[in-house]
């Protein structure tokens, strides 16, 4: 089986994505783009979208015609910087999330990959093309088990009849047509809908929940989801590397118990601030202390932007 991982396309087959493209910057630029990339000239299409970037540096159009032209070039890993920072600025978008976790996916970072994946779907629930991909990546980690268990046993004929099947399965090529970005319209009405005062609180509450049982029960998916994209990650550490250093901390341990006191909210202009004690305990370790984080409302939900403990 080749070690490279080729199963996974990325939306390099962008016909429909420069048909339906949203029209933002200057008209002419973008057919120029476009006919360069139709031709293959990505040099010269990379060059003059970094211009139009540097003229208006929150397009995420243009940072997506970016990643995808740093992936032809063989760029990958600018690629990756540069769909991550649309994850990071446009979390509503579930194509650069995709095109994020099929560059780790070709590094072999097939768990990393997984994760990224189900936050595309996490953000666009309907998003079939991140489906189609997080089941080949389970087959993939599937697959590689399996050569694990051979190595172990190459007379295991269990393994050997699973291995078979998963590959052939796997050489199937995931439907990416519909892979066109659909950028949000700065000018598109959207509704807000008022809290009362109590009902912001209880939610507050129910989110601060959410995260102290997710923390105890290990939950390391319920417990990064309680951060905000914008999260200000301490010690200049990424969100991967942050993510990665919580979850090493978290799932070393045998018990977590918290134990949460005297919350106070406070209102501050579109976010809350929640202070409380906080009592943790795990194995020998028993530890008091003053947290504070800082909630913002993001899609219906109340994350965590900034945790302080005293």
């Amino acid at each position: 089986m080749k070690k490279k991982f080729y199963a996974l396309t990325l939306t390099l087959t962008i016909i429909l994505f420069l048909l339906s493209s949203v029209t933002i910057f200057s008209q002419s630029n973008t057919d120029e783009i476009k006919l360069l990339l139709k031709n293959g000239n990505y040099s010269s299409a990379e060059t003059l979208i970094n211009t139009e970037i540097n003229n208006n540096l929150n397009d995420p159009e243009l940072l997506f015609y970016r990643g995808i032209i740093e992936t032809n070039l063989g760029k990958n890993n600018k690629a990756i910087d540069t769909f991550r920072e649309l994850t990071e600025r446009f979390p509503e978008l579930p194509e650069p999330f995709n095109n994020l976790a099929v560059l780790y996916a070709e590094k072999g970072q097939f768990r990393l990959s997984k994760e990224i994946l189900e936050q595309a779907i996490k953000t666009n629930p309907s998003y079939l093309t991140a489906h189609i991909n997080l089941g080949d990546i389970y087959t993939k980690m599937a697959s590689e088990a399996y050569n694990k268990a051979l190595e172990i046993d190459k007379t295991n004929n269990v393994a050997i009849t699973k291995l078979s099947m998963i590959t052939r399965l796997f050489n199937y090529q995931p439907n990416t047509k519909n892979t066109s970005i659909k950028l949000v319209n700065a000018k598109t009405e959207i509704k807000n809908i008022k809290l009362s005062k109590k009902e912001i609180e209880k939610n507050i509450l129910d989110a601060i929940d959410n995260w102290k049982t997710a923390w105890e029960d290990k939950n390391m998916d319920g417990y990064l989801s309680s951060y905000s994209s914008n999260f200000n990650y301490p010690n200049g550490m990424s969100k991967l590397q942050w993510e990665k250093y919580r979850t090493s901390r978290i799932i070393s341990k045998k018990t977590i118990n918290i134990l949460i006191s005297n919350i106070k909210l406070r209102f501050k202009k579109e976010k809350v601030v929640a202070t409380f004690t906080q009592n943790y305990k795990s194995g020998n370790l028993n530890q008091t202390s003053n947290k504070t984080l800082l909630f913002s409302g993001e899609n219906d939900q109340w994350l965590i932007i900034e945790e302080i403990s005293r």
